[in-house]
């Protein structure tokens, strides 16, 4: 055979077994991506999922991932603990004496896939999970086992795991939000420190925690792979989260993630979707995360001074009048006020003559207040925090006057006709106007 032929012939059979290779979603100890635009990931046997980078959108950073690869969004569904984003040039490589090991253009490590050693191979299943295998294909480490925000059929949670929620749509380090498995069997919702990580009071609880009787508590999230979630008890009994009208596996995706406003949703996707279908929820927890979260010692549903209003499917947040984001690209971050506050040239017979009040109607903050005037009239109500350097807003209800300072915690919209809040900005820093001014 002529040496033409022969390297023809070499050249198929290495393209065949990269296809193959492609296709069976193995992959070999030494096989590398690289963060570009044109990246081609490794995919698994039914071409579902993808490992590999993605591009945030909006930025020239990419993100290491596992996303669903067939629908249009190409919807992630697990990344690195941290939500590091890389730029362009950054590499993620299987070892055999590291596993997935991810470093940026410099060669410098920004994450591994734990303290593991005599990697065989890694395997992008079906199922979503990436799994790095030693010999006799004992597992060493599974993308299952680190969940970031989200959870996919066949996936388990077992107690004393969670998952954070990112901060934005487009910045995945861990946000404020957190979904637990106690050690009591109980799955919560907690807010947390970002810094410290340390869990503020729960917003929500499935009470799959008996005293009485362990073997009557939460053990296990099990996410079957008919596209139902429960919690399963100690005793083998089921506590269901999914409705069990539910939408067949079969012809639907499925993936239950906490989102960055703190709400944990199981949404499904047709298999086969039109350009315009979008993801859809099942069920969702809590009912209203807006008064859900009731914990004075941290912000709220939204930052310090925002207010969060529910419209039955998803949170919004909005700074009152006389407040603006501290940081324009988080809508539901902290609000600062568009005046200082100040006691400076203030006495008790000048503050009317100095400020005067913006008043919106059902908004409450109900855990700042350093003064509480029953009984009281409106008119009373107004002039004690006139006349009070040190208060921001004034909420009058029933006669009743709560007297607040700054910062304002846990801000949201209530039922009540009548609740009436008094924001105190000085005479001639008159605030823009904006959608929670009646």
């Amino acid at each position: 055979m002529a040496p033409a032929q022969l390297r023809l012939v070499f050249l198929t059979i290495v393209l065949r077994l990269v296809a193959a290779q492609q296709n069976d979603g193995s992959v070999s100890v030494g096989a590398s991506l690289t963060a570009t635009s044109n990246l081609k990931p490794w995919l698994s046997s039914s071409g579902e999922f993808a490992f590999g980078f993605q591009q945030v959108q909006g930025t020239d950073n990419f993100l290491l991932s596992i996303w669903y690869e067939k629908i249009l969004d190409k919807t992630i569904v697990w990344y690195p603990e941290d939500g590091r984003m890389v730029p362009t040039g950054s590499k993620v490589e299987l070892l055999g004496e590291s596993g997935l090991v991810l470093t940026d253009p410099q060669g410098r490590e920004v994450w591994r896939s734990g303290s593991i050693s005599g990697v065989a191979s890694g395997f992008m299943n079906d199922t979503g999970n990436f799994v790095v295998f030693g010999s006799n294909s004992r597992i060493l480490w599974g993308s299952f086992d680190f969940p970031a925000n989200t959870l996919l059929p066949t996936q388990v949670m077992k107690t004393g795991g969670g998952m954070n929620s990112t901060i934005s749509a487009t910045n995945f380090s861990g946000g404020r939000f957190q979904l637990r498995l106690l050690q009591d069997g109980n799955l919560v919702l907690n807010t947390r420190d970002t810094l410290s990580g340390n869990a503020y009071g729960a917003y929500y609880i499935s009470g799959t925690y008996d005293p009485s009787n362990s073997t009557n508590s939460g053990e296990q999230v099990i996410f079957d792979a008919a596209g139902y979630m429960y919690i399963l008890r100690r005793n083998g009994q089921r506590f269901d989260l999914t409705p069990r009208d539910s939408f067949p596996s079969g012809d639907y995706y499925h993936r239950a993630t906490l989102d960055s406003d703190g709400v944990f949703r199981q949404y499904y996707i047709p298999k086969n979707p039109t350009s315009n279908t979008n993801w859809e929820v099942i069920w969702f927890v809590p009912d209203n995360i807006c008064v859900d979260i009731n914990d004075p010692s941290n912000t709220g549903a939204c930052g310090f001074n925002n207010v969060c209003g529910f419209d039955g499917n998803r949170p919004n947040c909005e700074c009152p009048q006389g407040f603006s984001l501290l940081d324009p690209n988080r809508p539901s971050g902290d609000c600062k006020p568009d005046f200082t506050p100040t006691c400076d040239e203030v006495d008790s017979n000048n503050g009317g003559d100095m400020f005067d009040f913006i008043e919106l109607h059902n908004i409450d903050w109900p855990f700042s207040d350093y003064m509480h005037m029953n009984p009281s009239n409106e008119q009373t109500c107004k002039s004690s925090c006139l006349e009070d350097c040190f208060c921001a807003v004034a909420i009058y209800r029933d006669t009743q006057c709560w007297k607040k300072k700054l910062p304002l915690s846990n801000g949201r919209k209530v039922a009540s006709a009548n609740v009436k809040a008094f924001i105190k900005y000085r005479i001639g820093d008159q605030p823009l106007k904006n959608p929670l001014v009646p």
